[in-house]
């Protein structure tokens, strides 16, 4: 029996290890008797069998941890007899499941000082898509998978994703994958203006603070870099979002910290890696079961907050002259925002939207305990009309 942790240059998932664990036991078990396999793992089972079929002939295009999967895929058919694989429910007693369990878990403990050979001999190495399985969707992913190689990766945005990363182990005792959170970033639940502003925030690309000090800027453009409100303190989208004394930024995000401790989530000082963290939060009940609605919830109330600083901080700045809101101005504005979300939330569990209409039980679980006189509500409220958030109201 063997534990061995996976390495930190591959994605950090349970797929991933469960890929790497089967292509470990296809390459140790002697290749000439039969091997037979129970597995509660479907991503093995479907990668192996129903699914290996179509990634050949489509040449893996767009499939996540492909190189990790035409790994497996090798070390299979080097074997000369016969190996089954057979499907066995998790967690329910079965002592090989058990087994695995365990050493799964000292794995994750174990140091990264072994490198993983995932080369494939020549005579197995599948390439290239058949022509006749090839759509233009496909290709067009292929082209620009092959042009990204070439592109140099921006420090600035690995710097804010590593930060991203770290506030999200801390905050929800999970590290999400880089393309966990960039898939999220366009999550259905935010906004499309949300969902830009996010983006921006992980490349950090948005042009305020130094970007302004650069020597070829005439004077008045390098006044741009410079907080009024804050004795010309030089900006930052931390500043910006977190830290800066203008009227009405500390104020929402106290209330934002009331709605988020009454659905009993811990509160952490705000800042731009917990602003982008938060587009993948993970809670778990007493079960260890996921609470999707509190999730929701967590991710619309932390960026909506986010972009309502930014849009007063913008209007401020080039609309207004840098004058500045009142309080009650910022607070009513996120009042409002919070309350259209709501309000747009309940018109969507409409069954004119079809497929695409939200699930009653998912708005009810995502602002569960939040609105206003709930107590008063009928059970389903989401047909009812002027329902406010009522918390902080």
């Amino acid at each position: 029996m063997v534990s061995r942790r996976v390495p930190n240059n591959l994605t950090q998932s349970n797929q991933v290890g469960e890929a790497l664990a089967a292509a470990e036991l296809a390459k140790r078990v002697n290749k000439n008797a039969k091997l037979h396999n129970d597995t509660d793992s479907r991503y093995v089972l479907n990668h192996l069998s129903t699914s290996r079929q179509k990634m050949e002939d489509t040449g893996y295009i767009g499939v996540p941890n492909s190189i990790i999967i035409r790994a497996m895929v090798a070390k299979f058919r080097e074997r000369k007899n016969v190996s089954t694989l057979k499907w066995v429910k998790g967690h329910n007693g079965h002592e090989g499941n058990k087994i695995a369990d365990l050493l799964a878990n000292n794995g994750a403990y174990m140091e990264d000082d072994e490198p993983l050979n995932l080369e494939i001999p020549r005579s197995l190495q599948v390439t290239g898509a058949k022509l006749a399985k090839l759509t233009q969707k496909l290709a067009y992913q292929a082209f620009r998978s092959r042009e990204l190689k070439t592109v140099p990766r921006r420090s600035r945005t690995d710097e804010m994703l590593k930060a991203t990363q770290s506030e999200a182990k801390e905050a929800f005792g999970e590290t999400p994958t880089v393309d966990t959170l960039w898939t999220s970033l366009r999550g259905r639940d935010i906004e499309r203006n949300t969902c830009y502003m996010l983006w921006m925030m992980m490349h950090d690309a948005y042009r305020v603070g130094s970007y302004w000090l650069k020597p070829h800027y005439a004077p008045e453009y390098q006044e741009r870099a410079r907080c009024r409100h804050c004795n010309g303190e030089i900006e930052s989208m931390k500043h910006i979002l977190t830290e800066c004394s203008s009227p009405g930024q500390k104020e929402i995000w106290e209330m934002t910290k009331d709605l988020v401790e009454n659905r009993l989530i811990p509160w952490r000082t705000p800042s731009v890696a917990t602003i982008l963290s938060s587009v993948k939060p993970i809670f778990k009940n007493w079960d260890d079961k996921r609470e999707s609605g509190k999730e929701r919830f967590f991710r619309i109330v932390m960026t909506t907050t986010a972009q309502v600083i930014w849009n007063a901080r913008c209007e401020r700045v080039i609309q207004k002259n840098n004058a500045e809101f009142s309080p009650e101005q910022v607070k009513n504005r996120w009042k409002k925002m919070i309350n259209k979300r709501l309000e747009l939330d309940c018109l969507m569990t409409h069954r004119r939207f079809g497929k695409k209409a939200l699930s009653k039980k998912k708005v009810l679980m995502t602002w569960k305990g939040l609105l206003k006189d709930e107590h008063n509500l009928p059970k389903d409220w989401t047909e009812v009309g002027g329902v406010l958030v009522g918390t902080v109201l």
